[in-house]
């Protein structure tokens, strides 16, 4: 065979053997509005879509049984918020308006048209800040364990008393402290070793900046982000402490709360069997509404 042809055969091959290579590569990160890379995980198919964003200082992993529940019947995506896990950068701005543009920045990507927000904690807020850039597409949003009284504001001490108490428990974990603050009742050696196991090796940058600007957030911009938002919004809250389920309405009249008794901050730890009827009858409730509009 002449040399030229051997050429052109292997180049061929190269091509096809490239071509299918970047076609396998994994895709499990978007590019936020500023240029951040934000990684995700998904598993499954089906709509609406549910994507999972976790609260301060843990990652998208503390998602992983519900997420796996879920994606029996939903396409899943849980997503990494910037500063945690793959989604490391250099950014200076960590307020929750980024951070809902990085949870926009997913569904693009992933070319969603129907899904349901699940917030935990913080996520709450991110969560908000996503619906408000995507309401064609957000159908409804989970808000767990979070904002039950929402006309509370911060005071400078409480600020203080907070972020000294949190910064403590992340960056000193110990399982007493973790009980004692309402983070889990049930599973406790358990829940403690997933969450050594979450904080291990995590950067901490931005993590107080990022505390900071969510009880900023909470003060100055949480009522009015609810006004803006059309899509009805559930909560799924421990006890703990009450929601104030008519004070939430003045401001989002679709709000409803549903309660799991006996339960820590981390509710769908430890209670994962009502967390999941609850969220897959809200989810329900999501889809009857959007199809009456």
């Amino acid at each position: 065979m002449k040399p030229k042809n051997l050429f052109l055969i292997y180049s061929v091959i190269a091509l096809i053997l490239f071509s299918y290579g970047c076609s396998n590569e994994p895709d499990n990160f978007a590019i936020s509005a500023d240029g951040v890379k934000v990684s995700f995980t998904q598993m499954g198919k089906g709509e609406p879509a549910i994507i999972f964003v976790h609260g301060w200082a843990n990652r998208s992993s503390i998602w992983d049984e519900t997420m796996s529940h879920f994606s029996v019947k939903y396409k899943t995506v849980a997503v990494d918020l910037f500063g945690s896990d793959e989604s490391y950068n250099k950014r200076n701005d960590w307020s929750m308006a980024l951070f809902g543009e990085e949870v926009a920045a997913v569904i693009k990507k992933l070319k969603l048209n129907q899904v349901v927000l699940v917030g935990f904690s913080m996520g709450s807020a991110v969560i908000a800040e996503t619906a408000k850039l995507l309401p064609e597409r957000t159908i409804g949003l989970v808000l767990v364990d979070d904002l039950q009284d929402v006309e509370m504001k911060y005071t400078p001490e409480m600020i203080a008393v907070m972020d000294s108490f949190l910064m403590d428990l992340v960056t000193a974990p110990t399982n007493e402290k973790l009980v004692n603050g309402g983070f889990y009742k049930k599973n406790p050696e358990k829940s403690f070793q997933r969450i050594e196991t979450m904080l291990k090796g995590s950067s901490q940058t931005g993590w107080r900046r990022s505390l900071q600007s969510y009880f900023k957030w909470v003060n100055e911009n949480c009522i009015d982000s609810f006004k803006q938002i059309k899509a009805p919004v559930t909560a799924i809250n421990s006890d703990m402490e009450p929601t104030k389920v008519e004070v939430f309405r003045k401001y989002a009249p679709s709000f409803q709360a549903k309660i799991i008794p006996d339960v820590g901050h981390l509710v769908f730890w430890d209670n994962p069997e009502d967390f999941n009827r609850l969220l897959e009858e809200s989810i329900q409730e999501f889809v009857n509404k959007s199809k009456l509009k």
